[in-house]
């Protein structure tokens, strides 16, 4: 049906557009179709990304201002190890002297043979040492002790044997140290005649590792 002046209806083809539309081709028909899609496609996913680009700037800032935040971290890192050489070995009660370094020293230092905690806060404390033999038999006993920066006993662990034949031994324990400068010894209480507690990089460590700077939770292991 045609208009007056020759017009077509709304929505129906004239002669030109019914030509193009036989002409057109199935790929045709298709391109046409996903180019529209795509388009309200990529226009959605600007948008989405407009929105999004804000909260994403905003957590990463966030997370940047944490990098220099160097208390977070834990402080595993301060760490010290030692031996006592052959030289250092005894056969009396007294302490058992550490006088070799084993690689770098965070956070503590060696001297007088003890290892000396330049920080505060919980430590972790490990020691083995080496008792030889002895034909007459009796008891073995030793202690890791943390004095205070005067020399006094802050915190300290025991431990006991009673065996003739040669052993080693090992102890492991914590303590919450208020300041630097507290140190960690290792001393021998009662060691039978003839018996003797043996130096050298094979038979013995003592070794330290801080594991927090904390010092108001919990107890301190003081005793």
């Amino acid at each position: 049906m045609s208009m007056p002046g020759g017009g077509s209806p709304a929505g129906s083809l004239g002669p030109g557009g019914f030509a193009a539309w036989q002409a057109m081709t199935e790929s045709d028909a298709m391109s046409q179709m996903s180019g529209g899609v795509k388009s309200k496609f990529g226009n959605a996913q600007d948008e989405f990304k407009i929105n999004l680009k804000n909260p994403i700037e905003e957590i990463r800032d966030g997370q940047l201002d944490l990098n220099n935040e160097v208390g977070l971290l834990s402080p595993l890192q301060d760490y010290g190890s030692a031996y006592a050489n052959t030289s250092a070995g005894i056969s009396a009660v007294g302490q058992f002297s550490f006088t070799n370094q084993i690689g770098p020293m965070k956070k503590c230092h060696l001297s007088g043979g003890r290892i000396i905690l330049d920080d505060l806060g919980l430590w972790d404390i490990q020691c083995k040492i080496w008792v030889d033999w002895t034909g007459l038999g009796g008891v073995t006993e030793w202690e890791i002790r943390v004095l205070r920066p005067d020399g006094s006993i802050f915190s300290r662990s025991r431990t006991r044997m009673e065996d003739k034949e040669i052993f080693s031994s090992l102890d492991v324990t914590s303590v919450v140290v208020p300041a630097a400068g507290y140190q960690v010894q290792v001393y021998i209480n009662v060691l039978a005649a003839g018996r003797g507690v043996i130096g050298g990089p094979t038979l013995n460590r003592l070794t330290v590792k801080h594991i927090s700077r904390n010092t108001n939770t919990g107890d301190t292991g003081q005793g």
